[in-house]
């Protein structure tokens, strides 16, 4: 019977890195994109207007200009000057020469001028100060990494009039964050992570952020049975990438897991008794996999404390990231088998209890950290600890414990609830912009750290929110600016805005959050208006792009739930079958299993009539968006086309994706209906005259969702972000036109077939 939930496995959480790396045949397919240029070189989303023209309050840099480095700087001055140079004739076409100024020379007649010195505000590091006279430009720093920024913002005003032309005056910017980690672009460089806004970056062995097996970099040598594990090309790949890092004036951090069972007769155990920790399980509702090594032993602590040291010798870092929650850096109470949460089958560390067994491991790693690195700092992330061992929903007895050099992560929206009209009670169980945040979760958390002394950071992912985890990023931007104003809002240390289910594709989402990151504050419409307007091309084409953006913003609150990972038409879109005859094969294609397990349902979640109504509703709003789409595609001009498209195509298969939904959910209640009325012994004529109006509203809905499916053929075969197999969790399906043309077959016979078929069981018209 197709009525059995096809049902997603809920084991993996906070990262979803941990399952492999990225595979090379999507990164293929991934650099053909014709869109793929957003996130591989951030200054290719810049187009020079021909037909711009400076005001009385503007200037024009012309070919006689020149960049002037200041003397004595530090060298990432010269770094993003040689930037500046490339941006300049990449995007404005011109060919401006750089040179090095004499010691206590100052901004020259057609100069660009930088300095890290003499610019910002004296008591806020990493300030900067642009000044635009009618013949010079000067960009000065508090220090090195404001000048960098400053940089950053002389492109983007640049950008952002399509021409080089820049507006008389002076302006001193702030940071509103002093710690802004983001992840390389796929297929990116440093560069683009900075002139992305970020500051500081996790280095990973891969090109996708991704975590690092501790014993893989480990040089200790107290557990010779670990010791075959090291990989000393892994440790100069990590030290190479981090020197690069440097070069940018980019805070450099390292995820470290470490997640070994082994069974409890293993030579580790017979060889070190003491070393054997809780038996544990990997994932949800599986066997336990083994014994975990006991953070608690003596000679566990000596191996943690040589790694570290070791690791912060070999590679220039700043800090290091643990996930110490459900996964990936074990302890005795990270998911032990056959005991109740909070408690854990090793009997040395059931005794000491969770708060303090997880508080000594991130406290003896940072102190280890500091041996080398005295501003080292170890950051622990418990992402979904409630569920295994925290003692309290907010981790404050845990926070209470922490020391300096430690230091908190969490997510900005996550553990909470939203009430909607009708009943829905949606809950935020992982990332969402939905909940722009910060809950008041991570406020108890902000003030339990600032009352320790330790820092605390909040998580946002770059484009992926669960609302439609399908789309390369949902182009709902009045959220997206919402949520960095949050973060930066927050009170919290830092922003870690890191993609790690999908890579950073360098969309406008990923883009928009340095903005909100920088005192003065922009206004938000105007902010977005100017973007628009650089995206489309014109002010008309902007207008109706900044309205789309609106709509889309609208549509988020009618999504009534976050689904288990990647099930359903949320993930799908239009590639979502609908199954109208229960008895019914399903076809082997829609039965394709990743590491999330199947990724179709046959029956709808929840309230079936309340969340149709909800994905109806947001069907309607991102009609609107797409409306607003069409009007604007009149008046971009071809040297924009791409940009505009790379916005376009995402939003119009959220759309799509929006109406398969509600199609599906519509469908689903129909079809139980009227099995129902069909399996009676009897039928009132009132119940036949219901039943054939549920036929034909069945019928048309069926009708529509052919013609969704149709139409969203041709966006998929423009854009191979939107098309599923292209995930890494979606890579064991067929390509989505292959599916949804599959899909189009099963509506045929659904329509030709079963319904009159089921029209004569009820004695209908077919």
């Amino acid at each position: 019977m197709r009525f059995l939930l096809i049902a997603a496995f809920l084991g993996i959480g906070a990262t979803g890195f941990a399952l492999g790396d990225s595979h090379s045949d999507l990164d293929v397919i991934y650099q053909k994109n014709p869109y793929s240029f957003l996130s591989m070189d951030y200054f290719a989303r810049f187009s020079l207007d021909p037909n711009a023209a400076a005001s009385t309050d503007e200037i024009t840099i012309r070919t006689d200009w020149s960049i002037l480095v200041d003397a004595d700087t530090d060298p990432l001055v010269e770094v993003m000057a040689g930037d500046l140079a490339t941006f300049m004739k990449q995007c404005m076409e011109l060919d401006l020469a750089v040179h090095n100024s004499t010691k206590g020379a100052q901004a020259q007649t057609r100069t660009i001028f930088l300095s890290d010195q003499g610019g910002g505000n004296a008591s806020s590091p990493g300030s900067f100060t642009i000044q635009v006279e009618r013949d010079t430009v000067a960009v000065r720093g508090q220090n090195a990494a404001g000048l960098r920024d400053g940089v950053v913002q002389l492109v983007d005003r640049m950008g952002f009039r399509a021409a080089p032309i820049l507006q008389v005056g002076e302006e001193t910017m702030t940071p509103r964050l002093p710690l802004k980690i983001g992840t390389i672009p796929r297929m990116g460089s440093y560069r683009d992570l900075v002139f992305l806004g970020y500051n500081g970056v996790i280095i990973s062995p891969t090109d996708q952020a991704s975590t690092t097996p501790l014993k893989e970099v480990s040089k200790s040598s107290v557990l010779p049975e670990l010791a075959p594990s090291y990989d000393p090309a892994l440790v100069e790949n990590l030290a190479r990438k981090a020197r690069d890092a440097r070069r940018y004036g980019i805070k450099t951090f390292v995820s470290l897991s470490m997640w070994d069972f082994y069974p409890a007769d293993a030579p580790i155990f017979l060889n070190h008794p003491g070393l054997r920790g809780a038996e544990a399980y990997k994932h949800m509702d599986r066997p336990p996999a083994g014994h975990l090594l006991c953070t608690e032993d003596p000679l566990m602590r000596r191996y943690l404390a040589e790694s570290m040291k070791g690791l912060f010798e070999a590679i220039p870092l700043d800090g290091a990231l643990i996930i110490v929650g459900g996964e990936e850096f074990q302890h005795c109470f990270m998911r032990p088998s056959g005991v109740e949460p909070k408690h854990t089958n090793c009997a040395r560390c059931e005794k000491a209890g969770a708060e303090t067994v997880v508080a000594n491991l991130c406290n003896a790693m940072a102190e280890a950290a500091r041996e080398v690195n005295p501003e080292a700092v170890l950051v622990a992330w418990p992402y979904s600890a409630k569920h295994f061992w925290s003692a309290d929903d907010d981790q404050i007895a845990f926070i209470q414990k922490l020391k300096p050099g430690t230091a908190l992560l969490t997510e900005i929206e996550k553990d909470d609830v939203l009430e909607k009209e009708g009943g829905i009670k949606k809950a935020i169980w992982d990332y969402s912009i939905d909940l722009i945040g910060p809950t008041d979760r991570a406020k108890r958390q902000i003030a339990a750290c600032k009352a320790v002394g330790v820092a605390c950071y909040l998580k946002s992912e770059p484009e992926l929110a669960f609302e439609a985890p399908g789309l390369p990023y949902i182009p709902c931007m009045d959220r997206w600016y919402d949520r960095a104003d949050a973060l930066a809002a927050s009170g919290a240390d830092g922003a870690w805005v890191l993609a790690w289910f999908r890579p950073n594709q360098g969309t406008t989402s990923a883009e928009v959050y340095k903005y909100a990151f920088w005192n003065p504050v922009p206004d938000r419409d105007a902010l977005l208006s100017k973007l628009a307007k650089r995206i489309a091309g014109s002010e008309e084409a902007g207008l109706h792009l900044r309205r789309a953006w609106g709509r889309v913003s609208d549509a988020i609150p009618w999504s009534p739930e976050l689904p288990p990972y990647f099930l359903g038409p949320y993930y799908l879109g239009p590639s979502h079958p609908i199954f109208a005859d229960p008895d019914g094969g399903i076809p082997a294609c829609f039965q394709a299993k990743s590491e999330f397990a199947n990724h179709f349902l046959t029956e709808a979640r929840g309230d079936p009539e309340v969340f149709g109504r909800y994905y109806r509703n947001m069907e309607r709003a991102l009609l609107e968006a797409v409306k607003e789409l069409d009007a604007a595609a009149i008046d971009v001009p071809h040297r924009c086309r791409a940009v505009f498209e790379a916005e376009d195509l995402p939003t119009r298969w959220f759309y799509h994706t929006a109406r398969t939904h509600a199609n599906f959910y519509e469908s689903c209640m129909l079809r139980n209906a009227l099995v129902r009325t069909s399996n009676a012994d009897s039928k009132t004529p009132q119940e036949t005259a219901e039943a054939q109006k549920r036929l034909e509203r069945w019928r048309a809905v069926l009708e529509d969702e052919r013609e969704n499916t149709q139409a969203a053929i041709s966006t998929v075969e423009k854009d191979s972000r939107l098309d599923v197999h292209t995930t890494r969790d979606g890579a064991a399906l067929e390509q989505a036109a292959d599916l949804m043309h599959k899909k189009l077959v099963l509506l045929d016979h659904e329509l030709q077939v079963f319904l009159p078929s089921l029209a004569e069981k009820l004695v209908l018209e077919k």
